[in-house]
């Protein structure tokens, strides 16, 4: 698929949260909540991967014939793919004329507006005290614990209210 996108004849659209991220990374219209703001970070991190805060996946318990086959499909896959894009003479002056390269560019705008939204999301989140996906994966809501109960029925304890003042006789 090389080159055709080199020629500019496919190219992949923005998706439409990226194109926002980009016009307003730091919007927060209609996102008053943590279930809003969850699932627009489960949105962009199904465009983005996984964010940096994420913890890191299980090891790989392939054998090591079965990671040796999956190298060598990698490296062929990789040959294939070098081999098209040397089919086009002057790629890159080909790129820029054919307008891939600004939309290459683009994309690659639209990507880092999407990290640095999904960023400011979970900051915001956590400012919220939200749970994860609406903070970071490390985050740990506080709990607030109501002072003014008992402890044992959840119930408010009585506050004292004191008598009505004495007057002071004089002696």
């Amino acid at each position: 698929m090389a080159p055709l996108e080199d020629l500019n004849l496919r190219k992949r659209d923005i998706p439409e949260i990226l194109s926002r991220a980009v016009v307003k990374p730091y919007d927060l219209t209609g996102l008053d909540g943590c279930d809003a703001i969850a699932a627009e970070v489960i949105k962009l991190d199904s465009l983005l991967g996984a964010d940096f805060d994420e913890p890191p996946p299980p090891a790989d318990t392939r054998t090591l014939t079965e990671k040796g086959g999956s190298m060598a499909g990698d490296a062929a896959r990789g040959s294939v793919r070098n081999a098209t894009r040397s089919i086009i003479p002057f790629r890159g002056l080909v790129r820029q004329v054919t307008g891939a390269q600004r939309h290459q560019k683009e994309m690659d705008t639209a990507i880092q507006a999407g990290k640095v939204r999904r960023a400011y999301l979970k900051g915001v989140g956590m400012n919220k005290n939200c749970a994860p996906p609406a903070a970071p994966s490390w985050f740990v809501p506080r709990v607030y614990t109501d002072t003014y109960s008992d402890g044992n029925s959840g119930k408010p304890k009585p506050i004292k209210v004191p008598d009505k003042p004495r007057k002071k006789t004089r002696r």
